[in-house]
């Protein structure tokens, strides 16, 4: 199809990826088709994204979700390429390290499809991270690979891929400047019975952290230790997990904590630039505290972000929580700031950047 760009996605931290670069694709006069997964297919982690950000809704979703991650991987890949071969697209833009990212890439490079990575570069060294596996993979049978930062285009040259390589600055932070602009945050904040500062932000979502009792009750036993206010968005699986083990009536009595519905973008961009420092295992929200001048406690042993660690925006969570306890009590005392610094992710105009790059790459030729 002339001037067709396919983008898939498949959850929270695509959909916002995708905004940016969609607006920049529609801009330029491209015919732009969107593909869903289904990967995230609560409302709150789907649906709610693409009305609040504005993305066309998606052309297809392929309803995928659940089971293990050969089996998700192989779904997708099997629905995925008979949407390809039906619309056959110039090219397909992929986001981020999820199965559903994998799945594409796989079927996309197998079609001869020019494949764009978004994304691409970020390394935990840790190959027994799911995502470290999909990263590593989708990195070296792409085309043209978009780096949000600089050491993650260094990762790439040190695997060899400096031709297909580029540093573009990070979508996620395109769209965090844009949204912020426009949000009521005060209607936010009464909403969730908050005040500016005086709470910790926090999510729980990963497979590390959900998938034995052990590793759930240290998180548990760390909450139940806070005595600041903690908002927590609760992700299903946690919650399944936290029911599995029998544990969800002992964190349920953690008086200051108070678990939440799943939360759009706009509501999670609020309460991350107003609380005082995140509690989380998400590497996209880790970097979202670093835009909003927050300091982040990261469950996880994961070096996802280098640049965050040694500047100290980001601190491994220890085992030893009277550590953990120490960083929260500085975090709560130190002046907050109010903004960015230093700038590690661009200027805010990655998805521009982006598309001029795929144009001159593909010699593609929009209709503006």
């Amino acid at each position: 199809m002339d001037n067709c760009i396919m983008q898939v996605v498949g959850n929270r931290p695509q959909f916002i990826k995708l905004a940016s670069v969609s607006r920049e694709i529609r801009t330029r006069g491209y015919k732009e088709i969107i593909i869903h997964s289904g990967q995230h297919f609560d409302e709150n982690m789907s649906d709610i994204f693409f009305r609040e950000l504005d993305i066309p809704q998606p052309d297809r979703n392929l309803h995928i979700s659940g089971g293990s991650h050969a089996e998700m991987t192989a779904r997708i890949m099997i629905a995925i390429e008979k949407v390809i071969l039906e619309y056959i697209p110039q090219i397909v833009i992929v986001y981020g390290d999820t199965n559903t990212t994998l799945a594409v890439a796989l079927v996309v490079k197998k079609l001869n499809i020019p494949l764009v990575h978004i994304e691409a570069g970020p390394r935990t060294g840790n190959m027994n991270n799911p995502e470290e596996v999909n990263r590593v993979i989708i990195d070296h049978i792409s085309d043209l690979l978009c780096t949000p930062d600089k050491s993650s285009f260094q990762n790439l040259i040190r695997e060899g891929l400096e031709e297909n390589a580029f540093f573009t600055g990070d979508v996620m932070y395109d769209i965090f400047v844009q949204s912020m602009k426009s949000i009521g945050q005060k209607e936010i904040l009464k909403k969730y019975s908050v005040e500016k500062d005086k709470y910790i932000l926090m999510t729980w979502h990963r497979q590390e952290n959900t998938a034995d009792r052990d590793t759930i009750q240290q998180i548990i036993e760390l909450v139940e230790l806070i005595d600041e206010t903690i908002v927590c968005p609760l992700h299903p699986r946690t919650r399944n997990a936290l029911r599995q083990f029998g544990l969800w009536n002992r964190i349920n009595a953690v008086r200051n904590l108070h678990i939440v519905e799943p939360v759009g973008y706009l509501e999670m961009i609020t309460l991350v630039s107003n609380c005082r420092m995140t509690l989380t295992d998400s590497g996209g929200l880790s970097k979202e505290s670093f835009f909003a001048g927050v300091k982040c406690l990261f469950m996880a042993n994961l070096h996802v972000w280098p640049e965050l660690e040694e500047s100290g925006w980001i601190y491994h969570m220890s085992k030893k929580n009277s550590f953990n306890i120490d960083f929260i009590h500085k975090a709560f005392k130190n002046n907050k700031v109010d903004s960015m610094q230093p700038n590690f992710y661009g200027d805010g105009n990655a998805a521009e950047i982006i598309v001029n790059e795929i144009e001159k790459r593909f010699n593609l030729k929009g209709c503006r």
